[in-house]
């Protein structure tokens, strides 16, 4: 990957969002940080922004161009490690996997590639192409075809923080401490999908539960799930000395994946497949969540 020069644009969105996260954690460290900024194809409609501290990556977003104009926070997320498009994690990976000698220093072809929820690489050794899921590393059952469809996707860009609205603000993160394995705890499986939650019911059932998992009936591989949520980030219009959005205003990212480290917006993920508790209990325990939060989907 090879950083280039960007819109002016999109620097300056980012700079902001950079600037309004710095202020609480996990994203502290994004004070005075520098960014580095990397198209993600198919065709530049997405760019990652790598949070830089010095040499060292701590942290990044996704930023996509929207079709009416404008661009949309598609994720983010802070940390050092285990985020998204590491090529060191992918050339540990591929050794792994038997697929490139340790030795190796780059004779395959790498293009980096972004599908609405799903960062993708897409990796061609020896004129055979394989599509790699680019956060949580595995190898994706992909046909060319079936690539070009969910790489060609559309996202709404509903729910997502719009550089056109640039008068929203975060509040400190929420995070459970929940299980964020889906495979740990296998109950949700028989748990019914949650009706679409609006910000509010979202926390209070994190709340309750510490997890949610996050699937996509036939469509899995699409999105890079089954995964857990175990936090929430709410941007809004807020009253001075509170946490409560004026109007209908915020906007709800979940902390998803190990660590929670991924956050995307609830609206895509609710558009996108369904919510699960880790039990059949799944009833929010009114009370459990953070006081004064009001979100929306």
């Amino acid at each position: 990957m090879t950083a280039i020069a960007s819109p002016e644009s999109l620097q300056d969105f980012a700079r902001l969002t950079v600037g309004k996260l710095s202020a609480n954690p996990p994203f502290t460290a994004w004070k005075n940080a520098g960014t580095k900024y990397y198209p993600l194809g198919p065709g530049t409609h997405s760019w990652l922004v790598n949070v830089m501290n010095g040499e060292q990556r701590i942290g990044y977003l996704i930023i996509t161009a929207k079709e009416q104009g404008g661009y949309m926070l598609s994720e983010y997320g802070a940390g050092s490690y285990g985020l998204p498009y590491s090529l060191q994690d992918l050339h540990q990976f591929l050794v792994q996997q038997e697929l490139i000698p340790s030795t190796n220093s780059g004779n395959f072809e790498l293009t980096a590639l972004y599908a609405p929820l799903l960062p993708v690489w897409k990796l061609t050794i020896d004129n055979k192409t394989m599509y790699i899921n680019a956060s949580v590393l595995q190898i994706l059952p992909w046909s060319l075809d079936k690539a070009e469809d969910i790489l060609h996707a559309k996202s709404a860009g509903t729910g997502a923080l719009s550089s056109l609205n640039t008068g929203l603000t975060p509040l400190p993160v929420y995070q459970t401490g929940g299980q964020d394995n889906p495979y740990a705890d296998l109950l949700w499986l028989s748990a019914p999908p949650l009706t679409p939650l609006s910000g509010d019911k979202f926390a209070l059932a994190l709340a309750s539960g510490g997890s949610l998992a996050f699937q996509s009936s036939g469509r899995n591989e699409a999105y890079g799930s089954p995964f857990m949520i175990t936090g929430c980030q709410s941007w809004g219009l807020y009253t001075s000395g509170t946490s409560t959005a004026t109007g209908s205003s915020a906007i709800v990212y979940a902390a998803s994946g190990p660590g929670g480290q991924r956050y995307l917006p609830l609206a895509a993920l609710q558009d996108s497949g369904t919510l699960h508790t880790l039990t059949s209990e799944h009833s929010p325990k009114l009370g459990s969540a953070p006081g004064e939060v009001s979100f929306r989907k």
